[in-house]
């Protein structure tokens, strides 16, 4: 269904961005709605107003697109956590010093 929302916020055809959108491009696009879901700028403005109107709730707990958004940073978060472990490793510095000499 993202084809579809991506094809009418661009104005355009779903046929044409099958055929005319490189599969390289696409498939950047749907990380990016895996990232920031369709509609989540208005759900967090409506959270905001929510909040100032005394909902103790958070946007990630009324908001499914809030909360994908939430998941997602995480893992980002904890993807780069790993990351930077791994560098500090044995393991790690023997993967760079291999890199190094290709």
């Amino acid at each position: 269904m993202w084809l579809y929302d991506l094809a009418f916020h661009l104005g355009t055809p779903v046929y044409k961005i099958e055929q005319e959108m490189p599969a390289q491009e696409l498939h950047k696009w749907a990380k990016y709605f895996e990232a920031r879901p369709i509609g989540w700028r208005e759900d967090n403005r409506t959270s905001y107003l929510l909040s100032a109107q005394g909902v103790k709730r958070t946007g990630d707990e009324l908001f499914p697109s809030l909360a994908q958004i939430k998941r997602w940073d995480q893992d980002r978060e904890d993807e780069d956590v790993m990351r930077s472990t791994l560098k500090r490793s044995v393991f790690g510095a023997l993967l760079e010093k291999a890199h190094k000499e290709d």
